[in-house]
């Protein structure tokens, strides 16, 4: 049997900060085969996208991963020497950032940018190279490629600019592909667009996709698999149908709450009360408990880890109660 894509076993990763040693990521752990597509969501600060830079070996230098191991098709990352594993990850893996014009070279052509990879990594001739830039174009949306093909990244719009960066992320052929709120610059249309492209691709490559976003919806038009994040904690994993309908986890229940349903008519939008804990300091209890309608004398003195629950994965204890949360009682008590 084929190892996985990426499997990512108790990852840990902290980061120095003025305030004390940060433990952003604690004991993360998940494998990505061919095809899968799995979205990580969370609010800002719950360690989405540090994990993913953690695997792809992008952390700034104030952070380093503690703990954990990273196989990438079978291949242990860390026990290659710094040249190998820039190989290994440049060979498998892609990420697209959400911010573009960070991640693009103000001073090369967009077309050159795209044509980059085809031309020096995988030895297509110069002609191949911009013939592939130009159908990456297309399929990312980009129309008139050909009097595009010589702009520069500050020539072009925010969401142009992003589908130049998805474009060359495809450019490469990789079989991992790695996402950081791709589509939050991008009108809807265009995310329709870039989401059926990838989904395209999973089908028809096997390309494997870890997708980070706030956004639910696109969650539920992409993936098959749910990872969600708070505290640096995964704290409940399944598939998406049974997340979403059977939350066991109230900070997934609270999450799926506060997104606006456009067919029901509300007078104010739910959102979750308090603040995410501080991670300089030890965690003795469930982090979320502060925040949360269910919690218990329980919560405040240990953290649950994260178990088997109904068709998902929790990190609760009060998981058996996941049927009773969508009362009205309870409903009330989280809105408080």
């Amino acid at each position: 049997m084929n190892p996985p894509l990426i499997s990512v076993q108790n990852l840990t990763v902290e980061i120095k900060t003025g305030r004390g040693l940060l433990k952003a990521i604690r004991g993360v752990s998940f494998d990505v085969n061919p095809g899968d597509a799995i979205g990580i969501v969370g609010e800002s600060g719950s360690g989405k996208s540090i994990t993913l830079k953690a695997i792809l070996d992008l952390l700034p230098t104030n952070a380093r991963v503690t703990g954990g191991k990273i196989f990438i098709n079978g291949q242990d990352v860390s026990a290659l020497k710094p040249k190998a594993r820039r190989a290994l990850l440049s060979e498998n893996c892609a990420m697209i950032f959400q911010d573009a014009i960070a991640a693009l070279n103000p001073v090369i052509k967009i077309g050159d940018q795209i044509a980059e990879v085809p031309r020096y990594r995988l030895g297509k001739s110069e002609e191949e190279s911009k013939n592939i830039a130009l159908t990456l174009m297309a399929k990312v949306g980009i129309t008139d490629g050909e009097s595009r093909y010589d702009l520069y990244p500050h020539q072009l719009s925010g969401g142009l600019r992003q589908r130049v960066a998805i474009a060359i992320a495809l450019s490469g052929d990789p079989k991992i592909l790695f996402c950081d709120e791709p589509t939050t610059a991008l009108d809807v249309t265009i995310q329709a667009q870039v989401l059926r492209l990838l989904k395209e691709l999973r089908e028809n490559s096997g390309l494997g996709i870890v997708f980070v976003t706030h956004d639910l919806a696109v969650v539920n038009e992409l993936c098959d698999d749910i990872k969600v994040m708070y505290a640096g904690k995964l704290v409940e994993t399944g598939t998406v149908e049974n997340v979403f309908t059977r939350p066991t986890h109230p900070y997934t229940f609270s999450l799926l709450k506060a997104a606006p349903d456009p067919d029901k008519a509300v007078h104010r939008l739910f959102t979750i009360s308090g603040e995410a804990p501080n991670l300089t300091q030890p965690v003795t209890a469930c982090p979320f408990a502060p925040r949360c309608f269910a919690a218990s004398d329980q919560c405040q003195s240990s953290e649950p880890e994260l178990l088997p629950m109904a068709q998902s994965m929790s990190a609760c204890f009060h998981s058996e109660n996941h049927v009773n949360w969508a009362s009205e009682d309870s409903q009330k008590s989280v809105a408080r």
